[in-house]
């Protein structure tokens, strides 16, 4: 992709959440700027008037949204609505998985819109504001969902995939005030794509749409640039690197990652940088995972998602839960903390699966290595899942927020009580999942001088772990075996022996939490870490672990 001077550059407004940097919106800020765009970001908000204020402030010729969450589609319509009410003509454009998949869906939903940029965006957000500064017919961009004069919708021929990678710009990052944080840390992508074909993500189908390669790299060299760049310019000190699979591709891939870690260990930042990759249980291997560590590699994120084979055959993961247990051993034997993904139901588990489930986390993380957390499967747009239920005439609830009923009623009252119980705990950053994950990432830090707790301190905390962890467990194995022996007219979740066991995860969690705020709070402790908050944590790699998440589920409403 070659980028060319606009004719008559244009102002752009981009808006979204910036959460781990937004490196979609911000590749699409460079590519405008590199072609002489004037832009801006905007942080999207929930009230209309904060960005009606900053569109007015600004005065943009287009408005770019980035809808990453599906079920945020109603509060996109009320914001893009309340610009329109202001007299505000820019054009409205939108992009993400949720609008690349069903364009007509979320046009319908945000009339104020004109358009949607689908799947891959650079090329087309170039083309259409070429044509709006020029003022050019625009309706017919490759690559556009266009809102026609008449109302309609049409799905403009699909765009090819960008080629190479590299001819991208990095993504601005000037407004980002990473030096300010008390570990500065910045998102980072070294690839995009992803060929494995897991039936509950969009990720796969989102870039096969427009053809070739299903994982394209750039290469190490630029990917080591841009992070000496930003450790020497901008303080960063660690990076999440926000690859779907970092080591998809079988040898070509643990060729490519070895040699960005070879790179870092060879640069003025080796020792000095640590590192966050996400890949598959059965792609981690002792002879690459020594080599990546050696270049700074702290943390691994795996989509495990279940331990029943049965689910893994739902999720056409096809591997076994043995390879799992295997992953979680090649990482502790390095040292390394980790996190996962798991989903303890999908839409066509039974009783048996979930109790396999629950075994599992037991025997992968029963020590306290990791934290675990849970979720159930959600039907997001584009994916096998949604296809499959759409088929069974299962899929229930809204465009935007789908949903679905377990195929056993005994199951959505067990699922009822699971929300009720441990939606604080998994789904919220002051749950003891969140604080966890971050003390347990900084605990097994082993670069340079960001390692700094004892071994008894190490222990510690991995033993705090492995309370929570054991507890957790104990009240799924005891909420299980009351659901399945109790008739449902009998099983209720506000009251009674659900109740109770709510109440005794509760306590749990508050019990553990005080502990753990004592333990980050010592002052001595703290004046070894060299942080800037005594807090509770709420930096580090936390924010790093891929949880597909942001529906009503993860809010803890509708619970049913």
């Amino acid at each position: 992709m070659q980028i060319e001077r606009a004719l008559r550059p244009i102002r752009i407004l981009f808006i979204g959440f910036q959460d781990q940097d937004n490196l979609g919106l911000r590749y699409l800020m460079a590519a405008a700027n590199a072609a002489g765009h004037e832009t801006e970001i905007a942080t999207f908000s929930t009230d209309p008037g904060v960005l009606v204020a900053r569109v007015r402030a600004f005065n943009p010729d287009l408005i770019g949204l980035s809808l990453i969450f599906q079920f945020m589609t109603r509060s996109f319509a009320e914001v893009v609505a309340e610009i329109r009410a202001a007299g505000i003509r820019a054009h409205v454009t939108l992009g993400g998985h949720y609008p690349s998949f069903d364009p007509k869906a979320v046009l319908r939903a945000i009339p104020g819109a004109d358009s949607i940029v689908r799947f891959e965006g650079e090329a087309t957000l170039l083309d259409l504001a070429d044509r709006l500064g020029q003022g050019l017919e625009w309706r017919d961009v490759p690559g556009l969902a266009a809102r026609l004069l008449d109302g309609e919708v049409k799905c403009i021929s699909m765009r090819h995939q960008i080629e190479p990678l590299d001819a991208l710009p990095w993504p601005v990052r000037d407004d980002i005030p990473y030096e300010e944080a008390d570990r500065p840390t910045a998102s980072i992508l070294a690839s995009r794509g992803c060929p494995w074909d897991c039936s509950f993500c969009s990720i796969r189908p989102f870039y096969e749409a427009q053809g070739g390669s299903l994982r394209r790299m750039r290469k190490p060299a630029d990917v080591v640039a841009e992070m000496r760049h930003l450790y020497h310019d901008r303080g960063v000190t660690m990076f999440l690197f926000q690859d779907d699979d970092f080591l998809a591709t079988g040898s070509r891939a643990r060729n490519w990652a070895g040699e960005i870690a070879d790179l870092i260990a060879a640069s003025d930042i080796g020792g000095r940088v640590a590192w966050k990759m996400s890949c598959r249980s059965d792609e981690v291997r002792p002879d690459i995972l020594a080599r990546l560590k050696a270049g700074g590699l702290t943390h691994v994120y795996m989509g495990v998602e279940s331990g029943d084979e049965v689910g893994l055959g739902n999720m056409n993961k096809m591997l076994k839960p043995d390879r799992h247990l295997g992953a979680g051993r090649m990482l502790r034997a390095e040292g390394l903390s980790f996190d996962f993904g798991f989903m303890l139901m999908d839409p066509w588990s039974d009783l048996r699966q979930v109790r396999a489930n629950v075994d599992f986390l037991d025997a992968f993380v029963g020590d306290g290595w990791s934290v675990l957390g849970f979720c159930r499967m959600l039907p997001y747009a584009g994916t096998p899942v949604w296809d499959r239920l759409t088929k069974e005439g299962r899929l229930l609830g809204t465009e935007a927020e789908p949903d679905y009923a377990f195929l056993d009623p005994k199951l959505d009252r067990f699922y009822a009580w699971h929300l009720e119980t441990f939606h604080t705990r998994n789904f919220t950053t002051r749950g003891l999942s969140h604080i966890l994950r971050t003390i347990i990432f900084e605990s097994r830090l082993h670069v340079g001088e960001m390692a700094w707790m004892t071994p008894v301190e190490v222990a510690t905390v991995q033993y705090i772990a492995a309370q929570a962890n054991r507890t957790a467990t104990g009240i799924l194995r005891a909420a299980i075996d009351y659901v399945e022996k109790t008739p449902l007219n009998e099983t209720a979740v506000s009251f009674g022996y659900l109740a109770e066991l709510t109440q005794r995860e509760k306590a749990e969690e508050a019990r553990l939490t005080a502990q753990l705020a004592a333990f980050w709070g010592d002052p001595a402790r703290q004046a070894r870490r060299r942080g800037r908050s005594r807090k509770l944590p709420d930096a580090g790699f936390a924010g790093g672990w891929t949880h597909r998440g942001g529906s009503w589920e993860t809010r803890g409403e509708g619970v049913r």
